[in-house]
């Protein structure tokens, strides 16, 4: 399992360093999840950082109504955070729950800013890995403000296409702001 945390380090990072990539490594430690847990519970601060290895793991927040709205669902070669929280050290309102039994690696918070201090390597990947997402999210935001709940619906099944195999649609409408009978007829809709 740590394997392939190293091969997603050295694809990621071109100009890593052996040594540092063993660092990187030795600050996560193989747990096990079982379907319907939490690696994130509402309103806590996170305390750990996790990369999916197996499995997949649904980012999500409750409304004022109770509606539960999913963010993203996160699948192996992901990192577990939540930005929010790392970044203000307080409780926040995302949750992350397990889909599937999974494999995550996990860091303690405390251990990852110690690395960041001096490890360039570990500066390099979460900077492109955290790159690449901002980049999905302003794509996804744009469609949210200027495009249709079709046209949302759209970008997520190309850029996501296992998303309706596995998933139930319910998740896939609250992600692109829609009920589920919207969802049904935005695919129905061959125009």
């Amino acid at each position: 399992m740590l394997k392939q945390i190293e091969e997603f380090i050295y694809q990621r990072v071109k100009t890593a360093k052996e040594n540092e990539v063993k660092d990187i490594i030795a600050i996560f430690n193989e747990q096990l999840y079982q379907k319907g847990t939490f690696f994130k519970e509402q309103d806590t601060i996170i305390q750990e950082l996790g990369f999916l290895v197996s499995g997949s793991v649904r980012s999500y927040l409750i409304n004022e109504n109770l509606d539960e709205i999913t963010d993203a669902i996160l699948e192996p070669n992901n990192f577990l955070s939540d930005i929010i929280s790392v970044r203000t050290k307080e409780k926040s309102p995302i949750i992350i729950e397990i889909l599937e039994p999974s494999k995550i690696l996990v860091a303690k918070m405390e251990d990852v800013w110690d690395l960041l201090n001096h490890n360039v390597t570990f500066n390099i990947l979460l900077r492109e890995y955290m790159g690449d997402r901002a980049m999905q999210l302003v794509k996804y935001h744009l469609l949210f403000l200027n495009g249709s709940a079709k046209q949302r619906y759209q970008y997520l099944i190309s850029t996501n296409p296992s998303l309706l195999k596995k998933y139930p649609l319910k998740f896939i409408a609250s992600m692109i702001g829609v009920t589920p009978t919207q969802l049904s007829r935005i695919r129905g809709d061959k125009s």
